[in-house]
């Protein structure tokens, strides 16, 4: 038996493969390593929750998917090769799934969340643009491909984060516009 107490070094930490079989490519976005995660988590919560609240989860909500997400991510770091596309597709799915398991959905009492920075005016942050009002009409889908839309992301690498087809990305798109320009339209002639 060896007496050695062997040094534990989470940044050495790689997943397991079979003897013979390359270690899986990573590009260099993140570094490896606890300090990496920690500059992602701490940079990338407040887009992710906003991107949740672009989808149609209340703060508290967005709050609560980013950070199991968050926690996801970091169980998974050394593998994860695009952490920020990997955590929004993480987290759409999970709202989605949360959505789809509530029967009736309560509003969330709370306005204050410690995964956004204490000087963030949340009323503000809520309502801006007034564009949440206006994503509230989309359809679940044409919702969730606006929020990457908006995200900065084009149909070709939405449709690979959530598994569609690029037409059916665009389709949506389409149809989310649309219906947006009829709502603005409806809105000013009535102001």
């Amino acid at each position: 038996m060896d007496d050695r107490i062997e040094h534990f070094d989470p940044d050495r930490v790689l997943p397991r493969r079979s003897p013979g079989r390359a270690a899986p490519a990573r590009t260099p976005e993140w570094p490896l390593g606890d300090a990496s995660f920690n500059a992602f988590y701490r940079s990338f919560t407040p887009t992710l929750v906003a991107f949740l609240v672009w989808q149609g989860a209340s703060l508290a909500d967005a709050a609560d998917v980013a950070q199991e997400a968050m926690i996801q991510a970091y169980q998974r770091w050394p593998t994860i090769r695009h952490p920020q596309a990997w955590t929004r597709r993480v987290a759409s799915r999970a709202y989605t799934r949360r959505v789809a398991s509530i029967e009736d959905l309560v509003p969330s009492l709370a306005s204050i969340t410690p995964l956004l920075p204490v000087e963030t005016d949340v009323a503000a942050w809520e309502q801006r643009h007034d564009v949440l009002r206006l994503l509230a009409v989309l359809p679940p889908r044409q919702r969730q491909v606006m929020a990457w839309t908006l995200d900065g992301y084009t149909p070709s690498e939405i449709a690979k984060e959530l598994i569609m087809t690029p037409e059916s990305v665009r389709t949506n798109l389409v149809k989310a516009r649309r219906s947006l320009a009829a709502q603005i339209f409806v809105a000013r002639v009535e102001s």
